[in-house]
């Protein structure tokens, strides 16, 4: 068995090498986007191919996808453009959970409506603009107006400029956690009087600018030596896509990637005896769960969507789709953890009885072929998964098929859900979403009308109410009691199946230093400290 994995490492690294050696002889790059004539070369750049000093000055980072677009306000954009560097929000949270100050120098609360924010003073974006109020202000208006994923951070606050480093935040309810919805990778400050439609044009505040990208395959980023702030150790990064998870895992055990995102927990036993990277777990305060149409008939029964949740044996869901790695969470916010105790509300055990009985109330009888029907139909699901949730799909499916669902697994890529959406032509598919932040912004984004990711149109009068309340209250104990209350109301009308966190898993090599592990590692890769010892 050796000796065939050997010869498949063999000849993915020499594809990899060949891939790695055409990247390389391509034109390179200025940071004004225009290609340098073929064969020139920057002399501060150039080192012999392969030298010692050229692997400490490139640090090349693997990720199953990267932005299709430059501009901050497309979907996910912000996050690929801030993880690697590029760019920086007001705040952000250290891998201790608090809140710091990034591109702001201060905040202060001056009343329960009020917030003073001051900026860090002589900060630039990359083409030498001020970041000064008027442009911080402008790019957050932008992101609040095109970006969708933004509004649960920005709609409830409004800016005004007290001086040229100084922003006054009003907002709607008492005693907002304002630095910390604008943490968030969707409020990174940008040039909003840029276009962004290229890398001679985008205009961020990043330690690392970038100077070439092909959308959806790689992004390269240099040192950006007017940077505010600490200069980063590594001159440059690139970022490529390795769609396939195999790919990206004989890339990080080959050493040709100092680190691979989205490493599958199935793939966590080929780390074992890796001499070249460790694997990096750290766990997310997010809930993997399973997001239903409830515009569909058979969805529109909340007996039905229980039955579905107390099918699940999660804790076979956690090891067979996990491999361990993760813990069951029957409700959507125990993920967070300051609200761990509600990881077992609800849905407290694997009850397939208790599913059974609900489906025949329902109306779903069990057949001879042991599928469900009721009048004459079967009672299916469609679920949609991608990345590495093909595992979670497939274990999904055998559980539903034992309590008489038909289901069915349709796994690719991720355009295909949102397309699906777009159209109404979708059963159910995975997601997981951050449960760490403002109880209301958090809760309101999944489970208001108007949420950016309630997908499936859930709107209960109940719940509706609870959120109202909530987004009045201005002591914790009061928000901690409506959070809890609304978790356990979604829960038993089951808009969503929660599953357990998604495990957050990177490969990292050997001779790389200075990586932080951190429950937001999406938006927490790259830092300044990070250093690459020579082979």
């Amino acid at each position: 068995m050796r000796k065939p994995l050997f010869f498949l490492l063999l000849i993915v690294m020499i594809t990899l090498s060949a891939c790695s050696e055409t990247n390389r002889n391509a034109s390179p790059v200025s940071e004004t986007g225009q290609a340098s004539p073929a064969g020139q070369t920057d002399p501060q750049t150039a080192s012999p191919e392969g030298s010692a000093s050229q692997q400490e000055r490139e640090l090349i980072v693997a990720g199953q996808e990267i932005a299709a677009t430059l501009d901050p306000v497309q979907p996910l954009t912000s996050s690929y453009l801030r993880n690697i560097g590029a760019a920086e929000a007001l705040f952000k949270v250290d891998a201790g959970g608090k809140v710091v100050p990034e591109l702001a120098d201060s905040a202060a609360e001056t009343d329960s409506r009020t917030w003073e924010i001051r900026l860090k003073p002589g900060i630039r974006f990359w083409s030498g603009k001020s970041v000064d109020a008027d442009a911080v202000i402008a790019s957050l208006e932008r992101s609040r107006t095109e970006d969708l994923q933004a509004q649960p951070f920005l709609k409830e606050l409004s800016f005004a400029k007290t001086d040229d480093l100084t922003i006054q935040v009003r907002t709607e309810r008492e005693h907002l956690p304002v630095p910390l919805n604008l943490s968030y990778y969707q409020t990174i400050i940008h040039n909003s009087e840029a276009k962004h439609d290229s890398v001679a044009t985008m205009d961020l505040t990043g330690m690392y600018r970038v100077v070439d990208f092909t959308p959806k395959q790689r992004m390269t980023l240099e040192r950006h030596e007017d940077y505010w702030g600490a200069k980063p150790q590594i001159e440059r990064v690139v970022y490529e896509e390795i769609a396939d998870e195999q790919t990206r895992v004989l890339s990080a055990l080959s050493g040709r990637s100092h680190i691979v995102l989205n490493v599958s927990p199935t793939s966590l036993p080929q780390f074992k005896d890796g001499s070249e990277a460790e694997v990096s777990a750290e766990p997310a305060a997010n809930t993997q769960a399973v997001y239903l149409n409830l515009r569909l008939p058979q969805l529109q029964d909340a007996r039905v969507r229980q039955a579905l949740s107390w099918a699940l044996n999660r804790e076979e869901l956690v090891l067979l789709a996990a491999e361990g790695q993760s813990f069951p969470v029957a409700t959507w916010l125990s993920s967070n953890p300051a609200y761990a105790e509600a990881r077992g509300a609800v849905y407290d055990k694997h009850d397939p009885e208790r599913a059974a009985q609900l489906l025949d109330e329902a109306g779903w009888k069990l057949g001879s072929d042991g599928i469900r029907y009721k009048d004459g139909e079967p009672l299916t699901l469609r679920l949609m998964t991608w990345g590495g949730d093909k595992a979670l799909g497939e274990a999904l499916q055998n559980q539903w098929t034992l309590a008489g669902i038909k289901a069915e697994v349709q796994h690719g890529d991720y355009s295909l859900i949102e397309t699906a959406r777009e159209s109404g032509d979708w059963d159910a598919s995975i997601e997981a979403w951050s449960t760490f932040g403002e109880e209301y912004a958090v809760l309101a984004g999944q489970y208001s009308p108007q949420g950016s990711a309630n997908y499936g149109g859930y709107d209960d009068e109940e719940t509706n109410a609870l959120l109202a309340e909530l987004s009045e209250a201005s002591d914790e104990e009061t928000r901690r009691r409506l959070a809890l209350q609304i978790n356990e109301r979604v829960a038993w009308q089951a808009p969503i199946v929660s599953l357990f966190p998604r495990p957050q898993i990177s490969a990292v090599s050997k001779r790389l230093q200075g990586f932080v592990p951190h429950f937001r590692q999406f938006e927490n890769v790259v830092n300044a400290d990070l250093t690459l010892a020579a082979k």
